[in-house]
């Protein structure tokens, strides 16, 4: 039998893979922010509330009795101290992220896409992945190495999420796999281009699916569109979706 002969693709599958590895730790970067993000939030709430009743009762207190005013000038000033630690340590380390920065050119968009499919077939371990394009193809005013980022992390989601429930043999039995699973569906639709995607997942809290898809709704709001995710507690079936304009908007 002869040999085949790998010199020509060894180097393409290699690239694919580095391709795919620069985009998931990309993701987890967006992902870890999202955390800190919602970590700032819920933190700052009940700092704040602390700040404020202090401030109510060292005005209404603290000038009939020292020491209650002392007790709550500290107080006061610990808040302070927390709130400086959220800002250095939660704050700081996702500003470079906070405003995500897209070059818009001319894009020829299903060409684009099912060079994503392509990658996700091969790093992915999608064998029976396939893309249903609804509409004419269209060229967009995007940025098109993001785009391709949004669209594979939305595959790469899928193929996490679904290999959670391949590995935990109660939701076998629990939950069918809907019939469109693995079919990345693109709807070209008054003016905008609407990504779907079908998979199935144990029941997660819906942060954990908005960490994983951090970074596409990032991409999608820099483009003027959204990106959604949302889980049927009963099925376990989970639908993202994904919607831009086509062409930039002011």
């Amino acid at each position: 039998m002869a040999t085949p002969n790998l010199s020509s693709e060894a180097p393409e599958v290699t690239l694919a893979h580095e391709r795919a590895a620069r985009v998931r730790a990309e993701a987890q970067v967006f992902g870890r922010d999202y955390v800190l993000s919602v970590a700032s939030h819920d933190l700052r709430g009940p700092l704040n509330a602390i700040h404020t009743w202090a401030h109510v009762l060292e005005r209404k207190l603290g000038e009939t009795d020292a020491s209650i005013g002392r007790a709550l000038a500290g107080i006061r000033a610990g808040v302070e101290q927390q709130v400086g630690l959220i800002e250095k340590i939660i704050d700081r380390p996702r500003m470079a992220t906070r405003h995500l920065v897209i070059t818009r050119a001319p894009t020829a968009l299903k060409p684009l896409c099912e060079d994503v499919i392509g990658n996700a077939r091969l790093t992915l371990g999608y064998r029976d992945l396939s893309l249903e394009w609804n509409g004419d193809p269209k060229t967009a005013d995007v940025d098109a190495e993001r785009l391709w980022q949004a669209w594979w992390c939305m595959l790469a989601c899928a193929s996490d999420l679904s290999t959670d429930v391949a590995a935990d043999a109660a939701s076998l039995t629990a939950i069918d796999a809907p019939a469109d699973t693995n079919v990345l569906r693109v709807s070209i639709e008054q003016g905008n281009c609407v990504t779907t995607l079908v998979t199935v997942a144990p029941v997660l809290d819906k942060s954990v699916l908005e960490q994983n898809l951090a970074l596409p709704r990032r991409v999608a709001e820099a483009h003027g569109g959204q990106c959604t995710i949302e889980q049927q507690t009963e099925s376990g079936e989970v639908t993202m979706v994904m919607m831009f304009p086509l062409s930039s908007r002011s």
